[in-house]
Order: structure tokens, then sequence, then C-alpha cells
């Protein structure tokens, strides 16, 4: 056991194994629905999917923190198809998936419901609107 874990009773491993396994499954079903599904049926089932995403890494992995588990529910109440942690977890940020003729209402009840509270200046920093585009790839030259 090293310093930090040395104090743990258990690790946890089922729980974790069947994150790590259901995260893989949402990934590729995610990547399905991607290229196989469109409009409002196609977003709900990538939104359901988001949302799964974060109660996984809630209860299984244990990797989210309860600001973003409230930025995931509020999100979820203003309208989004589905929200989740991103980035390593513990803290951060959220990502959620929101119907574009929705967008204005959604950060402005998100601005009132969860910043206003934590005192946060600069919101256009902290929230901001962004598109699905390509992520990382490889280039053949």
């Amino acid at each position: 056991m090293t310093a930090n874990t040395q104090e743990l009773q258990s690790f946890k491993l089922q729980q974790r194994a069947r994150h790590v396994l259901s995260e893989s499954n949402r990934v590729y079903r995610f990547r399905e629905v991607c290229h196989n599904s469109s409009g409002e049926e196609g977003l709900k089932e990538l939104g359901d999917l988001m949302t799964a995403s974060h109660k996984s890494c809630r209860f299984d992995y244990e990797c989210s923190a309860d600001g973003l588990d409230r930025l995931v529910d509020l999100a979820l109440k203003h309208g989004a198809l589905g929200s989740r942690l991103t980035g390593a977890g513990w803290g951060g940020c959220t990502v959620s998936l929101v119907a574009e003729n929705k967008v204005e209402s959604f950060l402005s009840n998100l601005k009132s419901d969860y910043y206003s509270g934590v005192g946060k200046e600069n919101l256009e920093t902290a929230i901001f609107v962004s598109k699905p585009s390509g992520g990382a790839m490889v280039w053949q030259l």
C-alpha cells in the first residue's frame, strides 16, 4: 500500500470495473447513434447516454463532486437533453446537450440558479456555448 491508500479498507473493484465497462459501451453506442440516427430521437438517446455516464461516474467510479452533481441536476431541470461531468472529475466542469432554440433560457436559468449562489464573476468564461465538432484524430500524409 502506498501512503495515499494505506487507510482504505476496500478498493471497490467490482463497481470500478462496472463503470469502465459500461462507459466503454456508452462510448461505442454514442458513436453509433451519431453515425446512424438523426432528429429528436437520436438527440434524446445521446442525452440519455451522457446522463447515464454521469451517474456511473458519480456512483460507480465516485469521481464526481457535489457541485458537479448540482450542475448536472440543474442542467436537466432547465431543458438539457443530457449532462455529464467532463475532464478528470473530482471537480471541474460539465458539458450539456441543449437544443439550439433553448440555449438562451438554459444559460439564463443556470446562471441564476447555480452561479448566483457561488459568487462567480466573469460568467462568460465559466459558462459558454460551443457546437459539436471533430475531436482528436490522426492525419495521414
